[in-house]
Protein backbone atom coordinates (compact mmCIF):
# COMPACT_ATOMS: atom_id res chain seq x y z
CA UNK A 1 0.00 0.00 0.00
CA UNK A 2 3.07 2.11 0.83
CA UNK A 3 4.54 1.62 -2.11
CA UNK A 4 1.30 2.57 -4.35
CA UNK A 5 0.98 5.47 -2.69
CA UNK A 6 4.36 6.71 -3.43
CA UNK A 7 3.80 5.44 -7.06
CA UNK A 8 0.98 7.68 -7.54
CA UNK A 9 2.64 10.90 -5.45
CA UNK A 10 5.31 10.56 -7.88
CA UNK A 11 3.31 10.00 -11.33
CA UNK A 12 1.18 12.92 -9.45
CA UNK A 13 3.61 15.28 -9.39
CA UNK A 14 5.18 14.49 -13.24
CA UNK A 15 1.94 15.54 -14.92
CA UNK A 16 2.00 18.89 -12.96
CA UNK A 17 5.35 19.47 -13.89
CA UNK A 18 4.28 18.67 -17.39
CA UNK A 19 1.80 20.43 -17.42
CA UNK A 20 3.26 23.42 -16.05
CA UNK A 21 6.16 23.01 -19.07
CA UNK A 22 3.26 22.99 -21.43
CA UNK A 23 1.72 26.47 -20.57
CA UNK A 24 4.89 28.18 -19.93
CA UNK A 25 5.42 26.85 -23.50
CA UNK A 26 2.22 27.97 -24.76
CA UNK A 27 2.43 31.39 -22.72
CA UNK A 28 5.50 32.47 -24.41
CA UNK A 29 3.59 31.33 -28.16
CA UNK A 30 1.24 33.70 -27.48
CA UNK A 31 2.80 36.26 -26.54
CA UNK A 32 5.30 35.85 -29.68
CA UNK A 33 1.81 36.19 -31.76
CA UNK A 34 -0.21 38.82 -30.19
CA UNK A 35 3.25 41.16 -29.60
CA UNK A 36 4.46 40.52 -32.61
CA UNK A 37 1.36 41.56 -34.79
CA UNK A 38 2.43 45.05 -33.98
CA UNK A 39 6.28 45.35 -33.65
CA UNK A 40 9.23 43.36 -33.61
CA UNK A 41 10.05 41.24 -30.65
CA UNK A 42 13.00 42.05 -30.06
CA UNK A 43 11.63 44.82 -28.41
CA UNK A 44 10.15 42.59 -25.87
CA UNK A 45 13.38 40.12 -25.47
CA UNK A 46 15.68 43.39 -24.80
CA UNK A 47 13.58 43.78 -21.69
CA UNK A 48 13.31 40.14 -20.18
CA UNK A 49 14.84 40.26 -16.74
CA UNK A 50 14.69 43.29 -16.04
CA UNK A 51 11.38 44.33 -15.65
CA UNK A 52 8.56 43.75 -12.54
CA UNK A 53 5.82 42.07 -12.72
CA UNK A 54 3.62 45.31 -12.31
CA UNK A 55 5.52 46.82 -14.80
CA UNK A 56 5.33 43.91 -17.36
CA UNK A 57 1.37 44.07 -15.95
CA UNK A 58 0.64 47.69 -16.69
CA UNK A 59 2.25 47.29 -20.32
CA UNK A 60 0.27 44.31 -21.49
CA UNK A 61 -2.83 46.48 -20.27
CA UNK A 62 -1.34 49.38 -22.28
CA UNK A 63 -0.88 47.50 -25.36
CA UNK A 64 -4.29 46.00 -25.06
CA UNK A 65 -5.71 49.69 -25.07
CA UNK A 66 -3.44 50.57 -28.32
CA UNK A 67 -5.50 47.22 -29.59
CA UNK A 68 -3.51 44.43 -29.08
CA UNK A 69 -6.00 41.76 -29.58
CA UNK A 70 -5.96 39.97 -26.74
CA UNK A 71 -8.84 39.11 -24.25
CA UNK A 72 -8.96 39.45 -20.82
CA UNK A 73 -7.48 35.98 -19.67
CA UNK A 74 -4.95 36.03 -22.63
CA UNK A 75 -3.73 39.42 -21.22
CA UNK A 76 -2.94 38.20 -18.17
CA UNK A 77 -1.43 34.81 -19.26
CA UNK A 78 1.19 37.01 -20.58
CA UNK A 79 1.57 39.29 -17.92
CA UNK A 80 2.24 36.59 -15.73
CA UNK A 81 4.61 34.87 -18.38
CA UNK A 82 6.92 38.11 -19.18
CA UNK A 83 8.42 38.30 -15.62
CA UNK A 84 9.37 34.93 -15.48
CA UNK A 85 10.88 35.02 -19.15
CA UNK A 86 14.39 34.42 -19.40
CA UNK A 87 16.45 36.86 -22.12
CA UNK A 88 16.61 34.78 -25.36
CA UNK A 89 13.50 32.44 -24.76
CA UNK A 90 11.67 30.61 -27.15
CA UNK A 91 9.69 31.19 -29.33
CA UNK A 92 9.21 34.88 -28.14
CA UNK A 93 13.07 35.43 -28.89
CA UNK A 94 13.71 33.97 -31.79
Amino acid sequence: MKKLMIVVVCLYTGLLLVSLVFADAGAAKLAAERCSACHSTGRICEKLGNRTAEVWKQTVQRMKGNGAKLSDAEASTVAEYLPTAKPGSKPLCQ
